[in-house]
């Protein structure tokens, strides 16, 4: 019988140690978690599920109510969120998505697949997952190079491109999260350091910085010091 687990993050962290891809089954409102785990019900798919593969059954969450926004682009944990049916735009139920294991999807059905053609998405994905290391660290580099150029313009643009993909806990998006917190946390404290000492060119220095970080997570800070300044 196949192994089904909870949307628990002590599954997720065992996942994540053990490189274990993740089908996450987002299954109807209400619905008899037994009757549900009757969706798959496959030899093959539950000795997968003994030791190579977490299914995780999620309850659909109809809700839609927008998640805060703080401005960060970095892309944030759905699986850990109050609602991964939000998160992942769930639309219809079932639904079924082969993630890998940091949650990151790389396939979807919206009806219960075969048995055949959900074990071999499950068999892509380390190759996936390779695939996106690869083009995070492409963007990576461009980034790497525009902050030792000290072009910020550059390096926001190149960080988007890995921001935009949408994906967690691999190497090139958690090193181009840190080098983009480390500059805002930089510009921050540049911003306090002119409202601080105030100096002459401290209204100029602060109209420059906001036109370089607009649209930013930092731009309304910017704004909050110029108007301080201006008195």
């Amino acid at each position: 019988m196949l192994t089904w687990y909870r949307p628990d993050p002590s599954v997720f962290e065992a996942a994540a140690e053990d490189k274990l891809p993740i089908v996450l089954y987002f299954a109807e409102e209400d619905l008899d978690p037994i009757d549900a785990s009757r969706e798959l019900h496959d030899a093959d798919l539950a000795k997968l599920s003994e030791k190579e593969v977490m299914f995780v059954m999620i309850e659909y969450n109809s809700d839609r109510t927008p998640s805060l926004d703080t401005g960060c682009p970095v892309p944030c944990n759905k699986l850990l969120g109050p609602n991964p049916s939000r998160d992942y735009n769930i639309t219809r139920y079932p639904s079924f998505l082969v993630c890998d294991w940091f949650g990151n999807e790389y396939f979807r059905f919206t009806k219960v697949p075969s048995a055949k053609t959900l074990s071999k998405r499950i068999e892509e994905v380390t190759d996936m997952v390779e695939a996106m290391d690869k083009k995070l660290a492409s963007n990576l580099e461009d980034a790497k190079k525009a902050l030792e150029e000290k072009d910020v313009k550059k390096f926001l643009k190149a960080a988007d491109k890995n921001f935009r993909l949408d994906v967690i806990g691999l190497d090139g998006l958690l090193e181009t999260s840190k080098l983009y917190h480390d500059l805002m946390d930089k510009t921050r404290d540049e911003v306090d350091g002119i409202l601080n000492d105030r100096p002459e060119d401290g209204e100029k220095r602060l109209k420059d910085l906001s036109k370089l970080y607009r649209d930013t997570e930092v731009e309304q800070d910017i704004k909050d010091a110029l108007d301080i300044l201006k008195g």
